[in-house]
Parts: C-alpha cells; structure tokens; sequence
C-alpha cells in the first residue's frame, strides 16, 4: 500500500460506510416540484422505476407511492414522469389462465400456429413472407398473354409463351410499320410524298427503345423525332394558309361574342336601373323586413315593418314571438325579451298585413329569408286555427281522430303557402350587388351587399329605398344623355 492510501484509509472513521452508487443521483436536479427533485434523463438515482418499469417486473405502484413519488424524470413527450422506489411496490397478481389463453390466442399465428411477441392481425412476418415467395415463383411461371402456368419460369424478359411471344413482336412490327409511314410520308390530305428515310427514322427508335415497350399500346406522335417535317412543302403553304384562316374565323367568333356579352351586360344594367328608377314612383310599391330571433328554421319575427315607395310608414310594430329572445340575435337588433312584453302577435297584425300587401308589389332584401320567415308565422297561425277545428271536431264527434296532428300541419301549411302565392314579392338585393359589380372570383359572382339600415325593420325598408335611388339615378342619367341625343 503506498503511502498515499494509507494515509486516506486512516482519515475514513470505522463507523462510517460509504454510499451505494445505486441510490447515489448522477446529476443535480433541474428543479423541485412539491420538494420532490426533477432529473434529466439519466440522471435520477439508478434504483428509481417508472409505473411501466415497475408493470414489466410484475409490480404495482400502491396508493402512498402514488401519492408521494421521490422524484421525477422530466421527457419530452410525457412531461415530467414519477418515479418510485421497486422495494415498496407491491407484487402483482397472477394472471389467470383463460386470460393468458386469450393473450396467447391473440400472438398465435393462424398458418402456422406458433406463437408470437407481438399481437398479430392476420399472418405473421415469416408466412407473409412464405406466401410473397410463393406468388413471385407463380407469376414466374404464369403467361403474361394467356395465362399458362409450366414448370420451368418464363423469360424474364417477356414472360410470355412462344405463341404469345409470336404474337407481341408481330404487333410491335405492325405498331412500327405505321409509325414508320407515318414519319416517311406526307400528312397532307391526299399527298403521298416521301419526307424522310425509314433507315433514319429506325436508327431514331432504335436510339428510344424505351419506346417500344410493350406495356405502351401505341408509339407517340411522330413529332417526337427531331427531324421530322409533317408535310411537304406544298402542303405545309395550303395548311398555313388554311390555319391562319381559322385563326381568323375563332377570333373574329371571339370578339362577336364579347360583344354580344358585352352588351347584353349593359342591356341587363340598364333593365335593373330602370327597373328600379319605375318602383320609385310606382303607387303599388311597398318595402318590407323583420327583424327575428335568428337564422335558423325555426326562427320567429320579433318586428315587422312595412312601408310605401315614398318612405311613408304604413305599418311597424314590434310582435311578441312567444319565445325568449336570444343574447346574439339581441345584440343585433336591440330588442330584448323585455322590451317585447305587452307587444302583439304575428296573428293581431295578420289582417292589416293582408290588407297592405294585397295587390300590391312587396320588396324585400334577401326575399328568400324574410319570405321564409312569414311562411313560418302563417303556419303556426294557421296551425292554431287547425287545431281549434280539430277539437270542435273532437266534442262534436266524441272521438279523437289518429292522423289529427297530421291533418293539422298539412292544412296549416296549405293555408300558408296558398296566402304567398297570393302575393307579389321582389327582390332587391340580387339587382342591387350585380349593380355594385364586387365580382368574386370563389363564388363565381358578384358578392351579397350589406344593407347597413341599422338592423331595424323600418330602418332597412328606408336602406332599400336608398339602394333604389341609386340605382334610379342612372336610368335617370341615361334618359338624359338619350334626349340629348335624340334634340342633336
């Protein structure tokens, strides 16, 4: 012993004991969470297992290990991950034996019956294997033409019998032949004039083998070959002529389309300025819209307001839905549940709004939504009705018929559908955006404009009046410029 260790070993007291490397960290935490040390991978005490460490020596986690681990090993994917001590675990139990059957069952192979490490799905890797083996030796000896199956494999080359061989290289011999003439001759109609050598042409497809494979049911077109003319020069002047001939007719038909597109466009234009500017002064003219508790089917009108081309209110009222107003349809609009309190029902106004719209020609924007929604109110309206009917009925009878819902719904829709139709509705919104012309490129149309009428009925109905008078404006002016034109 040197006199170094000598000298070590004495100052060490007999008392003491060195440490175990196993329970030794070998690194200093990262961090601490709750007190308990976070290691980096590799770092914590070599003695410490995860759960699943613990699960593949048949060991569970108790509840107080659970509860308390002594430290962490942070990853990457997990987060930080616990980590407890084996010698407190407790030992699993033994697994009983129908389930390590159906464990068994579950890694046994069903061609060759041995058991395998991992859960199979059909066959394993080794007879998978066996049985690709085997197809490729089949497909060896099976006839690409006629399907043949021999003892020996077939050329690899062609895989084809001698008959089906015969055959392949007789329609390759055909398939560059034609090519060959069509190469060599003339293409003008009629024309039958050499333009080239068959021996140049074949040292060509000679040189592009990959041309003449027989997965390809025909060679490309001879314009393929680099000095390749496709007509004599007689013909190539006629077909020139003939293409810039053409070329003349397409264009000349292109711009008389254009121009007919062009001014059917300004025609359709001038309609819908016209169109608008005659509603302006029209006396049957009236404009319409609601304001509802939604978007949706079941929506119901909380204010309807109708009023005439010249901006005269005729008609505006809030109307009680009988149903809660919604926070997002109230933020909207403004009107709250509370403020509908006392209002009348689309039935209360039903008999004025008769009166307003009979005869007349109702604008709307957006017709489909607000038409939509009058045709909902009319049917529970009507619904009501059908189902008084349907209880007089009953009393009258002393029986309640079984199709009595049916009927009621079906009549309450005809009776809705028959007061539309008895009515003459517009829409405002389609000519207004195609005369705005914010075209869009996705939909393939000219974008839907916001009214910007405040998102009050009667407010709307006096934004569509607006929306009128631009448009009237310039039917106003073109009017002008045409008896300018017509003094001149």
């Amino acid at each position: 012993m040197s006199t170094t260790t000598a000298t070590a070993a004495e100052q060490i007291p007999s008392s003491r004991t060195e440490a175990d490397p196993a329970r030794v960290a070998r690194g200093k935490p990262l961090s601490h969470r709750a007190g308990v040390p976070v290691y980096s991978w590799g770092q914590a005490p070599p003695y410490l297992r995860t759960k699943t460490q613990l699960a593949a020596e048949r060991l569970n986690v108790t509840e107080e290990q659970e509860k308390a681990p002594l430290a962490y090993v942070s990853t990457r994917d997990y987060g930080d991950v616990p980590l407890h001590d084996p010698a407190a675990a407790v030992k699993m139990r033994p697994l009983p034996s129908s389930t390590k059957a159906r464990m068994a069952a579950r890694r046994t192979c069903p061609e060759c019956g041995k058991v395998r490490k991992v859960i199979l799905r059909g066959p394993c890797s080794v007879c998978r294997e066996r049985a690709e083996k085997e197809r490729q030796r089949l497909l060896a000896r099976t006839c690409a033409g006629c399907s043949t199956v021999r003892e020996r494999p077939y050329p690899k080359e062609h895989r084809r019998c001698t008959g089906c061989r015969q055959e392949q290289l007789e329609k390759k011999r055909a398939r560059v032949e034609t090519w060959l003439v069509e190469v060599t001759v003339c293409a003008g109609d009629g024309c039958t004039k050499r333009r080239g050598s068959k021996k140049a042409a074949r040292a060509w497809l000679k040189a592009h083998e990959w041309l003449l494979r027989p997965e390809r049911p025909d060679l490309p077109s001879s314009s393929c070959w680099p000095d390749w003319a496709r007509r004599c020069p007689p013909c190539q002047k006629t077909y020139d002529v003939e293409q810039a001939r053409r070329q003349a007719e397409n264009q000349a038909r292109y711009e008389r389309e254009a121009r007919e597109r062009r001014e059917a466009e300004e025609r359709a234009a001038e309609e819908r300025c016209r169109w608008a500017a005659a509603a302006l002064v029209d006396p049957d003219v009236l404009v319409l819209d609601t304001e509802t508790t939604g978007l949706g089917e079941d929506a119901r009108i909380v204010e309807l307001a109708v009023l005439n081309a010249r901006g005269e209110v005729l008609l505006d009222t809030l109307l009680d839905p009988g149903v809660p107003v919604p926070g997002d349809a109230a933020a909207i609009h403004g009107i709250t549940t509370e403020a509908l309190v006392g209002a009348p029902t689309f039935s209360d106004v039903l008999v004025q709004l008769t009166g307003l719209l009979d005869g007349k020609r109702c604008l709307i924007y957006n017709q489909w939504y607000d038409v939509g929604r009058l045709r909902h109110e009319l049917t529970l309206h009507y619904l009501d009705r059908a189902a008084r009917e349907a209880a007089e009925e009953t009393v009258r009878t002393g029986t309640v018929p079984e199709d009595v819902r049916e009927r009621a719904v079906a009549e309450a829709a005809k009776q809705a559908a028959a007061w539309l139709d008895a009515m003459h509705f517009e829409d405002v919104m389609i000519p207004y955006s195609d005369w705005v012309g914010d075209w869009s490129e996705y939909h393939g149309n000219n974008r839907w404009q916001p009214l910007n009428g405040g998102h009050r009925a009667a407010g709307d109905c006096r934004a569509v009046l607006d929306c009128l008078r631009q448009m009237g404006r310039r039917a106003a002016a073109y009017t002008e410029e045409l008896e300018m034109e017509t003094h001149v």
